[in-house]
């Protein structure tokens, strides 16, 4: 029992260790996240039925898939951020927890109807993350991709905070108003800002990527 630390210990100083618990924890996270998304989306016709959720869904969805994608290209392209290893894992387990958030948020209807948190504090909250993930990759590699990369999602972080405030504002103008038509076009307008903002956010980010990898 005791000679199962030593290893433990060498497991922690391995980046391949934090890079197979990453993969393991998003591919379960994703298949429970299908598992709680699937009223809405299943039978695809009741989308049309749901569609303020499964525009939440599909932000969801598409945020950790790109996530994921971006982070293996990233780990493979940078050997220095391939080494962050804990942080980065803590990092990303806190993005986990907050995309798996909004798919109970876009799941779930009724009293238990979660989707204006998306946009008061999940999104601000994964921009957050996501830009002290690049602070820490840009201080301690010394690289001006990954520069690049920690201001945008700065900049993003600080769109997500007024897109915050703006619903915060709305909210408050009307009596905090969370049912009816009015409630409904409110939510679903930032549905397409906070959904607009994440597509934005990730193109310009491949964009950057591809500019680095083009010049590497």
């Amino acid at each position: 029992m005791f000679h199962s630390f030593p290893n433990l210990e060498n497991n922690l100083e391995h980046p391949e260790f934090f890079k197979l618990g990453i993969t393991i924890i998003y591919a379960i996270v994703i298949a429970l996240s299908i598992d709680a998304s699937k009223t809405i989306l299943i039978p695809f016709y009741s989308i049309p039925a749901n569609f303020l959720n499964a525009i939440i869904l599909f932000y969801g969805y598409f945020f950790i898939i790109t996530g994921w994608i971006e982070y293996h290209f990233l780990t493979q392209k940078f050997s220095g951020v391939n080494r962050a290893i804990l942080p980065t894992f803590v990092i990303e387990i806190g993005i986990l927890f907050l995309f798996y958030y909004v798919i109970i948020a876009g799941s779930e209807n009724g009293a238990d109807y979660l989707i204006p948190d998306v946009y008061l504090f999940v999104t601000p909250l994964i921009f957050l993350l996501l830009t002290l993930r690049d602070m820490y990759n840009a201080s301690n590699y010394k690289n001006e991709n990954l520069i690049s990369y920690r201001n945008l999602s700065r900049n993003f972080l600080f769109i997500s905070i007024i897109v915050s405030l703006s619903y915060l504002a709305e909210t408050y103008a009307t009596g905090f108003q969370s049912f009816g038509m009015f409630a409904f076009y409110r939510d679903l307008i930032f549905a397409f800002l906070t959904l607009i903002l994440i597509v934005v956010y990730r193109i310009l980010r491949w964009r950057e990527i591809n500019s680095a990898s083009s010049t590497s």
